[in-house]
């Protein structure tokens, strides 16, 4: 069986994470969403996390009954981390924020898995994975826009669906859903616009 887990980070960098991150803890276990106490339930080199609580249904659309699994935490990140890195591949849009042209426009799904990329599309997609190791380590991680030339730190630029790089997130494992209503609720404690992202291992 294969473990799930479902992300909510900020959509952009934030400027105090770790309080932000003490504010939502706080109210998640005020809620009895998850527990006080850590636990070895998370698939992470962190290892330790939060367990569902007593409330923890209030949270989600349906019952799957997750406090059975041992992996069923909750992490709190608050230092950068390119969240969902595991999903990269060409077809995750990177918009530069001066000309809004998409990096790998012109890519497809059958030039790419059949291996007939150009060289520079190749080039333009894999200079990528070290300026996500470069940003994560607060080091340099300027992009260079194929289109327009213009340089830009790669948090700059604006990615689709299923990826982020910030400073906040909160990682489910194995949870299901989440309610509409918890969503709004948690983005208000956040008070910054966040991304919902599901993934699997």
């Amino acid at each position: 069986m294969s473990d799930n887990y479902r992300i909510i980070c900020t959509a952009k960098e934030i400027d105090s994470p770790k309080e932000t991150g003490e504010k939502v803890l706080k109210w998640l276990q005020d809620n009895r969403i998850i527990e006080n106490e850590k636990f070895d339930c998370v698939l992470s080199s962190k290892k330790l996390g939060y367990k569902p609580s007593d409330n923890h249904l209030d949270a989600v659309m349906y019952d799957e009954n997750i406090t059975r699994l041992i992996t069923c935490g909750v992490e709190i990140q608050t230092e950068r981390e390119v969240f969902n890195a595991m999903a990269f591949t060409p077809f995750i849009s990177l918009t530069c924020p001066d000309c809004g042209k998409n990096r790998f426009e012109g890519i497809t799904k059958p030039d790419f898995y059949g291996e007939n990329l150009t060289r520079e599309q190749m080039d333009s997609y894999q200079s990528v994975f070290k300026l996500f190791e470069n940003w994560t380590n607060n080091e340099d991680a300027v992009l260079t826009c194929p289109f327009c030339k213009k340089q830009r730190d790669i948090g700059e630029y604006t990615i689709g669906d299923g990826m982020c790089l910030s400073n906040f997130g909160l990682t489910f494992w194995n949870w299901p859903e989440f309610k509409p209503e918890f969503i709004d609720k948690l983005r208000g404690h956040i008070n910054e616009d966040i991304k919902v992202i599901v993934g699997h291992i």
